[in-house]
């Protein structure tokens, strides 16, 4: 296929192109990764395209001409749903770090010094911050982004291109309620250890300041729970990266069954 053939073959499938592109527009623009304020949209935009000529030309070939206008829209709107969902199930493990870490500024009293963080271009905290940018890094050199395009692509064998809008089954409910679960469960998991330490110095300093009231308890109790959160996060941290490789090979096993349950294939 010489150029001319090539441009001809995408500007008869433009649509095509869009429609298998907003899937994975979708996917990636929920993770943190793929953010404006980190990749050039230019640049995004491309990855996105070459992705979607990849899934059209694998696909079966649209009858363009038999696909009426509120066709397309039913066909958009089921790639944005499934692509949504795809990009919760990864997006679950960058969330429970960030939350994690603004629990933990907030039990310290830090949360009121929030930064401007790179990645989302949102205001966070500090501890936040700091493990929002290890989870991402961690999510890619893990070998994260390789397990979201085979789940991904494995999606269209589940829904090709043409099918309608998925059904959402009765157990898809139960399924979608233990992912919420999970996030909370993860993030919890993460941040107890700190908890804990910061629990300890509270009462701590409750005691400190019964019967010691001459000292400032609130600025002295600030800085001893910010060291001890420092302290438990190196601690701490080596087991936090095992979780993550972990729990995402083992989730990413289990993403194309759990597209199944929630919506059928």
């Amino acid at each position: 296929m010489d150029g001319f053939d090539l441009l001809q073959y995408l500007s008869e499938n433009a649509l095509t192109i869009s429609l298998a592109s907003t899937r994975i527009a979708i996917v990636f623009i929920i993770l943190p990764l793929f953010t404006s304020e980190l990749i050039p949209a230019l640049v995004r935009n491309a990855i996105f395209l070459s992705m979607a000529i990849m899934i059209v030309v694998i696909q079966p070939s649209l009858d363009l001409k038999a696909i009426h206008t509120a066709a397309w829209l039913i066909l958009f709107i089921k790639e944005a749903i499934v692509g949504l969902t795809i990009g919760v199930l990864f997006g679950v493990y960058l969330w429970a770090f960030e939350t994690a870490g603004q629990i933990i500024d907030n039990q310290i009293g830090t949360s009121i010094a929030q930064v401007q963080d790179p990645l989302t271009g949102s205001q966070t905290t500090l501890i936040g911050s700091f493990l929002a940018r290890l989870a991402n890094y961690i999510f890619v050199t893990a070998g994260g982004l390789l397990l979201l395009n085979g789940v991904l692509f494995e999606s269209y064998l589940i829904w090709p291109i043409e099918s309608g809008l998925p059904n959402l089954k009765t157990t898809g409910v139960s399924v979608l309620g233990s992912e919420f679960y999970y996030y909370f469960k993860l993030t919890l998991l993460i941040a107890s250890p700190m908890l804990v330490v910061i629990l300890l110095i509270d009462s701590m300093m409750g005691l400190v300041n019964r019967y010691a009231q001459q000292f400032n308890v609130f600025f002295l109790s600030m800085s001893l729970k910010m060291l001890a959160a420092i302290i438990m996060l190196f601690i701490t941290i080596t087991s936090l990266i095992q979780l993550l490789i972990t729990e995402l090979h083992k989730h990413a096993e289990e993403a194309p069954s759990i597209l199944q349950k929630l919506y059928g294939g």
